[in-house]
């Protein structure tokens, strides 16, 4: 069983809090700096789940991120190839906040 570290997350989320409102209005504003900043956030979460490490998938027999959620491969995907969208800062904050309650969903079950 994985061991995670709540200050660690506390850390990951807390960034994406302080900034998530300011991307937003720079995507309604159509500023390019959205991007920029997106570019950094996609890379914070790379290491959030980088940090709640692999398992093999059972069923696919493929190596995934334990902290990713449900279609997690597929939206984060869509959140790098469709950076430009405003729809991909959406789909970034609901990963967001579905991998944390997927590591309080498992840090309950470790106990």
């Amino acid at each position: 069983m994985i061991r995670l570290s709540k200050e660690y997350l506390s850390l990951h989320y807390e960034k994406w809090d302080a900034v998530k409102d300011d991307i937003e209005k720079l995507y309604d504003e159509r500023d390019k700096e959205a991007i920029r900043l997106m570019e950094i956030a996609i890379n914070d979460y790379t290491k959030l789940l980088e940090y709640g490490g692999k398992e093999i998938n059972e069923r696919t027999g493929k190596s995934k991120y334990i902290l990713l959620p449900l279609n997690g491969d597929e939206r984060f995907s869509f959140i790098k190839d469709r950076i430009r969208s405003h729809y991909a800062h959406i789909q970034l904050d609901a990963l967001y906040e579905e991998t944390k309650k997927k590591a309080a969903r498992l840090a309950v079950m470790k106990k």
